[in-house]
């Protein structure tokens, strides 16, 4: 808590230099954004305990506020990302769930806040309305020619692959949404330009105590050809499945007509056994046709990785850009050890200037003797 306070102290101090000094500044050098958006998304969900049986029904819907403010100056940013959602029924008990896994400690809640409050000890049916609200991003930047560094909550993005990311060790992957959502982590960010392409890069995402916290070091560039990529990584978090242990990670991407990617990730934890993560993906372009696959091995198990659990797992997706102002997509999962797979489709289309529509159908089994669930739903987004 102490490091999320002085990342957010840090972070509204440079905002009201920015903003409050912004007369010292010659007006070219300067600006400030304020924008976001509002979501509604009503879905209903059946289930079916054999085969395509549907036989229970619920309904759900989240309207969720979001909200970006930039600052900026001639050397410096400060940015704050803010979203509070209210949900009901179906999206209620989806949250209520997700939030007793992070109370014990097997996904990280990323700073949410919620009403009413989830107590682990009398864990009982969930609400049917619930208000939670996130600090997605918070943070002061201060950048110079030759170093940048980055206070606060941030998205460190390490990810290579489409979906599955060994060496993104800072970010959390949410599936819950329509698409795939990273949150991101308090942390302190020094980065230093290696050239044109590349950086050397240390983080450190400290705790109370020291020996808790998070802390990598990662040298980026291209090389023959090939952007490339190596990390060293020390996780000291209690309760996490990487705590106590030292990770030293590779990731590679080459444009060769078919995009490649490919990531390994080995951990040695002081107590007990290695264990090893890796993925391999590829994408092709033809024309607004876009195909993504990606495979990914996760040594670890769950414990490792709650968004894919089983050892061996596969992605595929596709995109159609059909019309300027229309799109497609499908894709789907599968988990071949635990035998859990999911698929999805996705129609959206521009409304109006500054609005969309989405509609979507997802069909998914979280395991070979668990149920097999439908949702169906829809969004109105309205940006402004």
């Amino acid at each position: 808590m102490k490091s999320r306070s002085l990342a957010a102290a840090m972070a509204l101090a440079a905002c009201a230099s920015l903003t409050g000094g912004a007369s010292a500044l010659a007006a070219e050098e300067a600006s400030f954004f304020l924008g976001g958006s509002i979501e509604a998304r009503p879905f209903a969900r059946l289930y079916a305990p054999e085969g395509l049986a549907f036989d229970s029904a619920e309904y759900g819907s989240a309207s969720t506020l979001s909200l970006d403010l930039d600052a900026r100056g001639p050397n410096a940013r400060a940015y704050a990302s803010l979203e509070a959602s209210l949900l009901n029924g179906a999206a209620a008990g989806d949250a209520w769930a997700a939030a007793g896994l992070a109370s014990a400690g097997v996904l990280d809640a990323g700073g949410l806040l919620m009403a009413p409050a989830y107590d682990l000890s009398a864990a009982g049916d969930p609400p049917p309305t619930l208000f939670q609200a996130r600090v997605r991003s918070l943070y002061v930047k201060l950048d110079r020619d030759w170093i940048s560094l980055i206070a606060g909550r941030q998205v460190i993005k390490y990810q290579r692959g489409a979906l599955w990311s060994p060496t993104d060790v800072y970010t959390e992957l949410d599936l819950s949404g329509m698409s795939p959502v990273r949150r991101g982590a308090d942390a302190l960010r020094l980065s230093f330009p290696l050239g044109a392409t590349g950086a050397f890069d240390m983080v450190a995402a400290p705790s109370a105590s020291m020996e808790e916290g998070r802390y990598s070091a990662r040298l980026s560039g291209m090389l023959l050809g090939i952007d490339a990529a190596a990390l060293a990584y020390r996780d000291g978090r209690p309760g996490s499945a990487l705590s106590g242990s030292w990770s030293a990670g590779a990731a590679i991407g080459a444009d060769l007509g078919l995009g490649i990617d490919a990531e390994i990730l080995a951990s040695w934890p002081d107590s007990g056994e290695a264990w090893l993560r890796a993925a391999l993906g590829a994408d092709y372009s033809i024309g607004r046709l876009v195909l993504a696959a990606e495979y990914y091995y996760n040594g670890g198990g769950p414990a490792a990785d709650a968004a894919a659990p089983g050892a061996h797992n596969a992605y595929a997706a596709l995109s159609w850009a059909a019309l300027d102002l229309a799109s497609f997509a499908a894709s789907g999962t599968i988990g071949f050890s635990e035998r859990s797979w999911s698929s999805a489709l996705s129609a959206s289309i521009s409304a109006a200037q500054n609005a969309q529509i989405a509609v979507y159908a997802r069909l998914s089994r979280a395991g070979e003797s668990l149920p097999t669930g439908l949702e169906a739903g829809a969004s109105l987004t309205v940006i402004f």
